[in-house]
Formats: C-alpha cells, structure tokens, sequence
C-alpha cells in the first residue's frame, strides 16, 4: 500500500530566503526514488510503508544539518489508508471530479 506523506521542513534563523536549504531536502526525496510534489507550503511525497515514509523524512530533515542548518523544525503529516491503494494523483483528480459536480 502506498502511504502519502506532507512534509514541512523549516530551517530556524537561517534567513527569509530558505531554497537553498531546502533543496537538500527535495535532494534526499530524490536519492529514495519517491513520487514527490512540491508545493509553496510543503513538499507532498509517497512511499510503500510507514516505515519507509519516516526513514524519508528523516533523512530529509537530516540533510538540513548537514547542510549547515543550526535549528530544523520539521512537521509531518501522514495518510495511511489500507483498505484500498491510491496515489497522490488519484486524490487530486478524486477533488478535480468533485469540483465538476458541484
């Protein structure tokens, strides 16, 4: 099953203009071979298990360290739906349909 995950990662003191930073992070979702989306508040990625999507996150949030980051406050949000496999796509035209009905 696909687990969908949105993750906020802010560097702390590090200025307004936080890309650069950032960019670690897409760079790490990237390494893990992830379906990921990146929007202006948040980065929305998938993984195969809880396990996985965690070990992601982590490791995303790490790279901030590791780029020079003093203080990171990361914030996750996972939906783990079992009883059925869909995809970020799938919610998004699932919103899209609704939309023409309303």
């Amino acid at each position: 099953m696909t687990v969908i995950v949105e993750l906020s990662i802010v560097p702390i003191g590090e200025g307004v203009s936080l890309s650069g930073l950032l960019a670690h992070a897409v760079k790490e979702l990237q390494r893990h071979g992830v379906g990921y989306e990146v929007t202006p508040m948040c980065t929305v990625f998938e993984a195969e298990s809880l396990k996985e999507a965690f070990k992601i996150a982590e490791a995303a949030h790490e790279s901030l360290f590791k780029a020079g980051a003093k203080r990171v406050l990361t914030t996750v949000k996972v939906d783990d739906r079992r009883d059925v496999e869909r995809h970020m796509e799938d919610k998004v035209r699932s919103l899209r349909e609704a939309l023409k009905k309303v």
